[in-house]
């Protein structure tokens, strides 16, 4: 990859900058679900976000039509979709629950139970570095949460939950990529996404009125944006120059929770999440390189 594009701007600047726009867009998301969550159910909200999300492939759609969506593993995108829902009904509640940049620290650990799912699951080899830096990030969860030094809730457990089965996410995702297509697997996680979401809100419906309805547009758009921004910063550069970027979304989360609902996360929450980000981008440094071998030998990554 060349250090610049036809653009001027070098490929890092450009990672970034695709990189800050997703980090915002996940401030804003979760600040809006924090804002709306008293008043609509996080179900009902996850529903829309789905709808949106699923709207946004309408027109790609309307000009290829549904002959490239062919496949024979529905079961493992219903998987990675159910996958999807608890991942991000966990998120909500967790940001109803707690401080937006606590649970955002905790989010960081997704890479770390990725590669651990890896090994359990695809029977992906992982060294003794690697290891390690699965240890010292998961240290980082118990400086944030100091059990034994104050009282842990119940809630605390939802972005971990959030993190693992985001995780999982990645896991099928690399699963799917062998036979699939790129826009398949983006696209069938929403088409099995939508009706996945809207059984848990058919318990709890509610219409929503206008102001509401406003906000849940917004959830939509900014979920969209954050997701969007993540891909395009992936498609410019590979993982490992991607990820150390990814911190930043912890700053713009710890602003909008701080200017928005005057929250104020104490010192353990910036050690801890620097601690798990530091785990987690060494691991995903690593499988990079793995891959990048993998890929010159012609066989697979280590």
């Amino acid at each position: 990859m060349n250090a610049s594009t036809p653009r001027g701007l070098p490929v890092v600047v450009r990672v970034g900058l695709w990189m800050s726009l997703s980090a915002v867009s996940f401030a804003l998301l979760i600040g809006i679900v924090r804002h709306i969550t008293p008043e609509v159910n996080v179900y009902v909200v996850n529903f829309w976000r789905n709808v949106l999300a699923a709207a946004m492939f309408a027109p790609w759609l309307m000009r290829r039509g549904f002959a490239g969506l062919h496949t024979r593993r529905h079961g493992t995108f219903a998987l990675r979709a159910a996958f999807m829902v608890v991942a991000t009904i966990a998120l909500y509640e967790a940001v109803a629950l707690m401080s937006m940049a606590e649970v955002t620290s905790l989010t960081f650990t997704s890479p770390l139970f990725a590669t651990a799912l890896a090994v359990l699951v695809l029977g992906e080899k992982v060294g003794p570095r690697r290891w390690l830096a699965l240890a010292i990030g998961f240290s980082g969860v118990l400086v944030i949460l100091r059990p034994g030094f104050v009282s842990l809730e119940p809630a605390v457990l939802l972005p971990l939950l959030s993190a693992l089965t985001f995780a999982g996410v990645m896991v099928t995702g690399k699963m799917l990529a062998a036979t699939e297509s790129p826009e398949s697997i983006v696209l069938y996680l929403s088409i099995w996404g939508l009706p996945l979401a809207l059984l848990p809100a058919l318990f709890v419906w509610q219409w929503p009125t206008l102001e509401q309805a406003l906000w849940l547009i917004a959830v939509g758009l900014a979920g969209n944006a954050n997701m969007y921004g993540f891909a395009r910063a992936f498609r410019i550069g590979d993982a490992s120059l991607a990820m150390p970027f990814d911190f930043i979304r912890l700053p713009f989360t710890a602003l909008v929770g701080y200017l928005a609902f005057a929250q104020q996360p104490d010192l353990w929450v910036w050690i801890g999440a620097a601690v798990i980000f530091t785990g987690s981008a060494y691991v995903t440094h690593r499988e990079a390189l793995a891959q990048r071998r993998a890929a010159a030998d012609g066989g697979k990554a280590p």
